[in-house]
């Protein structure tokens, strides 16, 4: 069982995870698939992005251009 965070170290984990998904995305295959993978990341990062700390928390640049669909 995976020990139980706080919401703080829930969307910092979220944030890297997700980054870390469209950065190897970037170099696959562009499919139906993969846009559908990559455009769900992107709009789950753009929600954290609402959170009061994301920009310190590593989410300090436009996602739609660093991680273009």
């Amino acid at each position: 069982m995976m020990k139980k965070l706080t919401a703080r170290a829930t969307l910092i984990y979220m944030i890297k995870m997700l980054t870390e998904c469209l950065e190897e995305l970037k170099s696959t295959a562009k499919d139906g698939f993969t846009y559908g993978e990559k455009t769900a990341y992107a709009e789950c990062l753009e929600i954290i992005q609402l959170w009061e700390e994301s920009e310190s928390n590593g989410l300090d640049y436009e996602i739609e251009e660093r991680f273009p669909l």
